[in-house]
């Protein structure tokens, strides 16, 4: 079964960070990752850019409105995502328990598939954009 891993942590938190702390903290994902890829659950990662690069699309009426930024003013933005293909609930918890937690916090969300997907035969995904 596939599910969500969804980061949500402080933009400005991770903004004041030195080059040393951003660091330490991709380590801990590294570790996460490697743990991931070798237990056979890793699906897909991708890290969000900042909220600052985002739009929040929305319509009234026949009108469509683009805003900037995310929807949702709080004090955590959604950062990021992993897909993990674990067979329970309790094992993707168990995965997710060596990512760094100490900084936001983190969403476990079974994923159902809309017809046509085929995400367990298609190739595992890495998206790098930086």
């Amino acid at each position: 079964m596939l599910f969500s891993v969804l980061i949500y942590a402080s933009e400005d938190f991770i903004d004041a960070l030195t080059p040393d702390e951003h660091q330490e903290l991709l380590k801990k994902h590294g570790t996460f990752h490697e743990q991931t890829k070798t237990n056979k659950n890793f699906a897909a990662a991708a890290k969000l850019m900042s909220t600052g690069t985002a739009v929040t699309i929305s319509r009234e009426s026949d009108e469509f409105l683009v805003t900037d930024g995310p929807f949702a003013e709080t004090k955590e933005q959604f950062m990021g995502f992993y897909l993990l293909d674990c067979p329970s609930l309790e094992e993707a918890i168990d995965a997710v328990k060596i990512l760094p937690l100490d900084h936001g916090r983190i969403e476990v969300r079974p994923i159902e598939y809309f017809e046509g997907a085929d995400f367990k035969n298609a190739e595992r995904l890495v998206i790098d954009a930086s």
